[in-house]
């Protein structure tokens, strides 16, 4: 058995941790850029709290709130210059998966030349310096505050695709559950299920060790048990524990064994027809796995039983339980894809989720894929 894991994050979890924003912070500097969306940050009150607190230790800070719901390479251009020019020695991302992703490519772009994708393209190595990252989620899904992937849209190919720079890893990951109590219920069911996929895949992954798989398996049961709690009361304060937690564990498994086909062919969905990521991912999802169960049952196995089902005969029958109460039984077509798009995004799966496509258990033709989109449209 040979492996490799790392993962070097300081990461603060528990309700109210957020209080602890600006003494940690000043280890990094004095000005931050704190990059978050357009509208819900200011509007629950907590982008003023976070710089209250951060003035309260020493530290000015401004805002980048152009960040859209699939995070934008020209939008990481023009935050980032907004780091270089007001002298910035952090970057917060504070909001959803969006704002923590974005938030780690301006900060490496904040430190390096040229243009965002020639680094995501391997045109460029970078300089080897970032500014230091501090990511508070406020959503329970991505686990991006445990990981180093930035996921962005190319505005001109509407390819996406992933920044992978070790050195955006966060330094700080303040998980603090009391901050995602605001989301709207739409966003709740999204997400959560972003976060259920990510300890799936972190599970099927070809590049899964034992450390990661302990996360995943983890990760499937808070989830399998608490979101049906938390829809049912959202003021279960346990419940929103558990899936914060569920959710940055996907994070630390993902850091490690990667994504696999499922989010490889939701990412095409999403960079062409602007689709909420969890409702492709709920999409694509049993296409996907209906033909790769016969792989590697066993995992299959294990994973139905952790979610209530009995071996890997049942396990897609679990899925759609999950996608039915989380309000996710969706298709493509339902999420504004056109049926003229298929032939396009099964190509682009092939040419830009390569990496993806590499973890998944089971090998795909761009014909296999077409047919996997055709069933899920």
């Amino acid at each position: 058995m040979e492996f490799n894991f790392t993962n070097p994050i300081n990461l603060l979890f528990g309700c109210g941790k957020i209080a602890a924003v600006g003494e940690e912070c000043k280890k990094f500097g004095t000005k931050a850029l704190i990059v978050t969306g357009s509208s819900s940050t200011k509007k629950s009150g907590l982008l003023q709290k976070v710089q209250d607190l951060l003035a309260k230790e020493g530290i000015a800070s401004i805002v980048a709130d152009n960040i859209p719901q699939n995070p934008t390479t020209d939008a990481v251009m023009d935050a980032a210059k907004t780091a270089r020019d007001n002298g910035c020695d952090m970057v917060i991302g504070l909001g959803g998966g969006s704002s923590l992703d974005a938030s780690k490519a301006i900060a490496f772009m904040a430190k390096n030349e040229g243009h965002v994708s020639e680094y995501i393209l391997a045109k460029r190595t970078g300089c080897g310096q970032c500014l230091p990252v501090v990511s508070i989620p406020t959503t329970c899904g991505t686990g991006s505050e445990a990981d180093c992937f930035a996921v962005l849209n190319d505005n001109a190919t509407n390819d996406k695709r992933t920044l992978r720079q070790f050195i955006t890893l966060p330094k700080l990951s303040i998980v603090d559950p009391e901050l995602m109590m605001t989301m709207p219920d739409g966003v709740l069911r999204s997400v959560m299920f972003d976060a259920l996929v990510h300890n799936i895949e972190g599970y099927l992954s070809r590049h899964a060790n034992p450390i990661s798989e302990m996360f995943s398996l983890k990760g499937v049961e808070l989830l399998a048990e608490n979101m049906p709690k938390l829809l049912a009361d959202k003021t279960n304060r346990s419940a929103w524990e558990a899936v914060c937690l569920a959710s940055t564990f996907g994070g630390l498994s993902l850091q490690n064994a990667g994504n696999c086909a499922v989010h490889g062919l939701e990412h095409p969905a999403s960079g062409l027809r602007n689709v909420v990521h969890g409702k492709g991912l709920a999409a694509v999802i049993i296409p996907v796995l209906e033909t790769t169960i016969a792989v590697c049952p066993e995992r299959f196995a294990a994973l139905s039983k952790i979610m209530g089902g009995t071996s890997e005969h049942d396990f897609l029958e679990q899925i759609n339980k999950i996608r039915k109460y989380l309000e996710l039984d969706i298709s493509l077509k339902d999420l504004g894809v056109l049926e003229e798009d298929l032939p396009w995004l099964a190509h682009n799966a092939t040419q830009v989720s390569k990496a993806l496509l590499s973890n998944h258990p089971r090998t795909y033709t761009e014909e296999e894929i077409l047919e996997i989109y055709k069933k899920a449209f």
